[in-house]
């Protein structure tokens, strides 16, 4: 007899996590697909559970099934996508699995009522058959897609996205494993229905856990770079450990240096307003704790953010020493030159220059006048 208690696990800890997830502040898409990913297993858990008491009733508990390995790949896209994870195509191919599930679920409860007997011409078993094989085909490349999400380009991430890629990739192929390679080997056919509900529980969880630690890696790695912009006089913890391990911490690359000159002078990318240091590191491929050595042993600036400020402060001077922007507001001056506020560019001109900017205009107007006499 089988062993249900399983799906008892896997029904509260998957609603356990699915409320822990909803109940965030601070959510973001990965959040809101994680939540339909587990009410959905639950719906797996539940259905396996009240199968003998509900008969054929537990076909319409399935239809609430469809959001399991289509939606586990939409999660794996937020994960490792960084722009335009999910489009409405691939929500569309999601849809389509979730539209075949649903088509199973229906016909099975359908049959089980034994009122209609078009389900049992030749023509609509051929159709069940096809829909079987199509399930079954996109399935398995949703397994495989979300497995290749995880790795994809794999040798370009920071050994923080290596972790995470390795946890949610690794948890992915042992699950694949258990579920449907292993048993063949240690279990004969009763046995494998006997341990069904272990090995199907077991699988699962794999994968939640390894969805929720990759969200954990990902939030701790986040606020580590919030905290790293917000203080200023605070080093990022992977520079840090960069600089000490390195013999030559000076000694900057010149090609490091050539870009970051491109970036600034050419490209004039300091005029992007809310500029991190992740856009240089992401623009020149190179790590970030690299863009913030080469800033403060080579340009001689203490960080990131006063770095870019310099740039943006001497280019706020030249447009208020010019004629052709004289009618301008210092507001209009402030964001013209890469700044978020007028607020933010009083503060950051007057730590600079020593004056706030209408100061120094009015000293540039009257400069000019005299000169002009």
């Amino acid at each position: 007899m089988q062993n249900y208690s399983p799906y008892y696990l896997l029904l509260f800890v998957c609603m356990g996590l699915m409320f822990l997830n909803a109940l965030k502040k601070d959510k973001q898409l990965v959040h809101y697909l994680f939540v339909i990913f587990c009410g959905s297993l639950c719906m797996v858990g539940a259905q396996k559970l009240t199968a003998e008491s509900i008969g054929q009733y537990k076909y319409l508990l399935g239809l609430l099934t469809c959001a399991t390995c289509n939606v586990s790949w939409l999660i794996a896209r937020a994960l490792f996508r960084e722009q335009n994870p999910i489009s409405v195509r691939h929500i569309a191919f999601a849809a389509t699995v979730a539209g075949l599930i649903i088509f199973n679920q229906t016909w099975h409860y359908l049959a089980s009522l034994n009122s209609q007997p078009l389900l049992t011409s030749d023509l609509m078993w051929r159709l069940k058959q096809g829909v079987n094989e199509i399930t079954l085909l996109l399935s398995s490349s949703i397994l495989a897609l979300s497995f290749w999400e995880a790795f994809r380009g794999y040798s370009k991430k920071t050994q923080s996205q290596k972790l995470q890629s390795v946890t949610f990739g690794s948890a992915w192929a042992l699950a694949v494993f258990n579920a449907s390679i292993l048993p063949k080997f240690i279990f004969s056919a009763a046995e494998t229905e006997l341990y069904n509900p272990i090995i199907i529980t077991s699988s699962a969880l794999l994968i939640v856990f390894a969805m929720q630690g990759v969200m954990l890696l990902q939030a701790t790695a986040a606020n580590k770079q919030k905290l790293y912009h917000n203080n200023d006089s605070k080093t990022d913890i992977d520079d840090v450990k960069a600089s000490c391990d390195s013999a030559h911490q000076d000694q900057v690359p010149p090609e490091l240096i050539a870009g970051i000159d491109e970036l600034m002078n050419e490209q004039q990318l300091f005029l992007q307003t809310n500029l991190k240091i992740s856009d240089f590191a992401q623009a020149l491929k190179v790590p970030e704790y690299k863009i913030s050595r080469a800033i403060r042993y080579h340009y001689k600036v203490a960080n990131f953010n006063l770095f870019i400020n310099q740039y943006r402060v001497n280019y706020a001077k030249t447009l208020l020493a010019s004629e052709q922007a004289k009618e301008w507001s210092i507001l209009s001056i402030a964001l013209e030159s890469g700044f978020s506020s007028l607020a933010t560019f009083n503060r950051v001109f007057k730590s600079i220059v020593g004056g706030i900017p209408n100061e120094y205009r009015k000293q540039k107007s009257n400069y000019n006048n005299v000169k002009t006499c």
